[in-house]
């Protein structure tokens, strides 16, 4: 064997391992906010021909709220109305269809 074969030897027996080499993950594109131009131009499909009502009422309410909504699997929304018509009907005026 020769001197510089030894040296070969005893070299790669002294060098670190060869780190293994990196991958670069991408990360997951953004999902695209609504422009300002799209926000301008009216409601989505689901709320097209509705208003929107609000109150500022005690947390309570909310929590009974979806309390009711767990026992029935209805929507807030159908929740509200189904309320709304209540109140109407106790003062006699036009109940709403809201289907």
């Amino acid at each position: 064997m020769k001197l510089s074969d030894i040296q070969k030897v005893v070299q790669k027996a002294v060098e670190p391992p060869a780190p293994p080499p990196i991958t670069v993950v991408p990360a997951p594109a953004p999902r695209p906010a609504r422009s300002a131009a799209a926000k301008r131009a009216g409601p989505t499909l689901s709320r097209v021909g509705k208003i929107h009502l609000s109150t500022y009422v005690h947390p309570d309410f909310k929590r009974s709220l979806r309390l009711i909504q767990a026992q029935t699997g209805e929507s807030l929304e159908q929740l509200h109305a189904r309320a709304l018509n209540d109140l109407f009907r106790a003062h006699n005026v036009p109940v709403i269809d809201s289907d």
